[in-house]
């Protein structure tokens, strides 16, 4: 079994804040960077900074033909005191990484050496749909990762999807395709809530949902989606309804 890279760095400073906003004021960003084997144009990155403007969540996208991603230390015109960064790579395991203070400027620089992730089968069956035989629809799955509100410690969450995989559909209705193994990643497992798959056929010019495929068990969620598991056995039934 793969092993998953939890990063958790914490550095105590000793200095103000007026000195931190002084230290800041010039470009001394946070930066990740990833080995250029990985293609960071795929990754996600989000982050949470605290500071005396009270909390901020954002999103960064790798530099231009770089495999860097750089994170702000001021934010509103006040340094930012800690920061914790989720980064998912598709195909890499999960690396998360935190700073209880703000470290050093010549130890702002973070190399990440991410580790393959394995993959599970899942195999599904859309029920209840004609398909027209000149046209291709794929299946698209997002992943919503409900333990990251609980490392931010954010109390109203609300979070988007990851989409992780994209299958196309077989003119029967049926579709099978290799999602990543979240149920064995260690950062994930060490929440309480892994999080759950959604399933939807989507216009792959346009992007938009033609429908959402609702799990047709009692093994579904309130939401109409499919838990992470370390295995789906068998065949997922699915109805397909309009996207609301």
């Amino acid at each position: 079994m793969n092993r998953i890279v939890y990063l958790a760095v914490a550095v105590t400073m000793s200095l103000s804040p007026q000195s931190w906003a002084q230290r800041s004021a010039g470009n001394d960003l946070i930066r990740v960077v990833l080995p250029r084997t990985v293609e960071a144009g795929t990754c996600h990155l989000q982050y949470s900074l605290v500071g005396p403007f009270g909390g901020y969540g954002g999103f960064a996208r790798p530099k231009l033909d770089a495999s860097e991603f750089e994170i702000e230390t001021v934010h509103e015109g006040e340094a930012v005191q800690g920061l914790q960064i989720i980064l998912f790579c598709p195909g890499y395991q999960i690396e998360t990484i935190t700073f209880n203070a703000l470290p050093a400027l010549d130890r702002r620089t973070v190399q990440v050496q991410p580790r393959p992730l394995g993959t599970v089968r899942f195999r599904g069956m859309v029920r209840g749909l004609t398909l027209q035989q000149v046209e291709v629809l794929h299946v698209d799955v997002g992943y919503t990762p409900w333990w990251i509100c609980e490392f931010f410690r954010w109390m109203d969450c609300g979070l988007g999807e990851w989409r992780v995989a994209s299958v196309e559909l077989e003119t029967d209705g049926s579709f099978s395709v290799a999602l990543p193994d979240f149920a064995r990643d260690a950062t994930i497992r060490s929440f309480t809530q892994p999080g759950e798959l959604s399933f939807r056929i989507r216009d792959q010019k346009t992007g938009n949902s033609m429908f959402d495929l609702r799990p047709a068990a009692s093994n579904a969620t309130s939401w109409g989606r499919v838990p992470v598991a370390d295995t789906y056995p068998g065949v997922q039934m699915f109805d397909a309804e309009s996207p609301k």
